[in-house]
């Protein structure tokens, strides 16, 4: 089983690199953000799925809250920026990963929408934890916000990441996303 935990993330990895550029490349450098964000550091939300994938996102949200950065605050089904819920699709592009964002930036940069899936088959198949799966959806998360792949071993952002929860960088970078103006990036 090890040896397909590697595999995912060498691909993952390979992939990450080829569609994002600015990767960071030390631990102790900044998480790097791309040119579009939303207007304000706030969203609203709706999530879909299982009461299980609802209690994680539940805590990566609380997490990325409790950091002042950013707030994601509960919208409705009529009202409401992000959707962010699963999918068992294991083919195409996701045959091997554990989550994926999606956000939609017209001409003006800033964000109108976006939405999270995590890849439930994927994530039950390759033995993630309850805690690797808040990892993946605060990765995810931090997408939503405007931050980019980050090679920094400790950093939420690492590609391949499912045992890191958010560090001091991300924060920062979450911080500078939105003292940036838009498209400008780190």
């Amino acid at each position: 089983m090890k040896r397909k935990r590697i595999r995912l993330g060498v691909l993952v990895l390979t992939t990450t690199i080829v569609l994002n550029v600015g990767v960071v490349a030390d631990a102790s450098a900044a998480t790097p953000f791309g040119t579009s964000r939303w207007r304000e550091p706030r969203v609203t939300y709706v999530v879909s799925g299982s009461s299980h994938y609802r209690s994680v996102y539940a805590a990566a949200i609380r997490a990325w809250n409790s950091t002042g950065q950013f707030r994601f605050v509960q919208g409705s089904s009529a009202h409401h920026q992000v959707t962010l819920t699963t999918s068992n699709s294991t083919t195409g592009q996701f045959h091997m990963l554990a989550g994926i964002t999606f956000t939609t930036a017209p001409r003006n940069g800033y964000y109108s929408q976006a939405k999270v899936l995590l890849l439930a088959r994927n994530l039950s198949t390759y033995h993630y934890t309850t805690a690797d799966q808040i990892h993946v959806a605060e990765h995810e998360l931090g997408h939503v916000m405007g931050l980019q792949h980050s090679t920094a071993r400790n950093s939420v952002m690492l590609a391949n990441n499912r045992y890191n929860g958010i560090s001091h960088n991300d924060v920062t970078a979450v911080r500078k996303r939105y003292h940036t103006p838009v498209g400008r990036h780190s």
